[in-house]
């Protein structure tokens, strides 16, 4: 399960990749693209490092010019989490749907039997 500031980075990282198999982007660019999530260095390098470990992204990093990049290569499993979340608040939209049609039907289950008897 992703954390929330790995799913601020997912979904940043995919939106500046598009669909090109490989980019390349600054940490100074990234570091600005999460800036209202409170990421610092560390928490950067510990979420890249988490994506890495769970198959979202492939990462290399270099540094130009004393600035450090990355070269970020997604994964089948980054390009397919949107799919992946819709799929499962449509699940869990279904599954809460039928919890309070059952608890209505059992309602009235009840209130019948206990006009019978």
């Amino acid at each position: 399960m992703l954390t929330g500031k790995e799913r601020a980075l997912l979904k940043v990282l995919i939106s500046d990749c598009g669909e090109k198999p490989s980019h390349l982007i600054s940490e100074e660019k990234l570091m600005s693209l999460l800036k209202d999530k409170k990421f610092t260095a560390t928490t950067l390098e510990q979420s890249l490092n988490s994506l890495q470990v769970d198959g979202y992204f492939d990462f290399i990093r270099c540094s130009k010019d004393g600035v450090k990049h990355l070269c970020v290569f997604p994964k089948l499993k980054a390009k397919y989490y949107r799919r992946e979340k819709k799929q499962f608040a449509e699940s869990l939209i279904l599954k809460v749907t039928l919890a309070v049609l059952g608890s209505v039907v059992a309602f009235i289950v009840t209130k019948i039997l206990y006009g019978l008897f």
